[in-house]
């Protein structure tokens, strides 16, 4: 009857040492599964970030394709003389200013600043 009591206690204090073991896993995986959870939302803010730099890189690059293109067919145009000079009228000058609008005075003239047509002559005091 003792050996049972024995063979009792012991499967109690081994299994209590399994259900010690299990919490203890249990609240590491938890931790680790709360460090993972933050790092995979940093991982996505910054991938949402790159995502629109990426965008306006690829918004750029199509600009300067769209320039680079419009430029080869302008040179290739001026090599075999494939285009049209067109003249565009200029449109007429607004009219003057009314009393709603202040006058705009012109800009002062600016000074005559030409070189003198014969340099002053050097005197030295002990030339002779």
């Amino acid at each position: 009857m003792v050996w049972i009591w024995v063979v009792a206690g012991l499967t109690w204090v081994i299994v209590m040492m399994g259900i010690a073991q299990l919490s203890r896993f249990y609240s590491k995986f938890q931790e680790g599964r709360r460090e993972l959870d933050a790092n995979l939302l940093n991982m996505a803010g910054q991938f949402k970030k790159m995502q629109s730099t990426l965008t306006e890189l690829l918004a750029e690059q199509r600009r300067i394709t769209r320039l680079t293109l419009e430029q080869l067919d302008l040179k290739r145009a001026e090599m075999t003389g494939d285009f049209e000079i067109v003249e565009e009228p200029i449109p007429p000058a607004p009219p003057s200013a009314g009393p709603t609008e202040p006058a705009v005075e012109p800009p002062p003239p600016m000074p005559d600043k030409r070189p003198p047509s014969k340099f002053p002559e050097i005197k030295f005091p002990d030339a002779k």
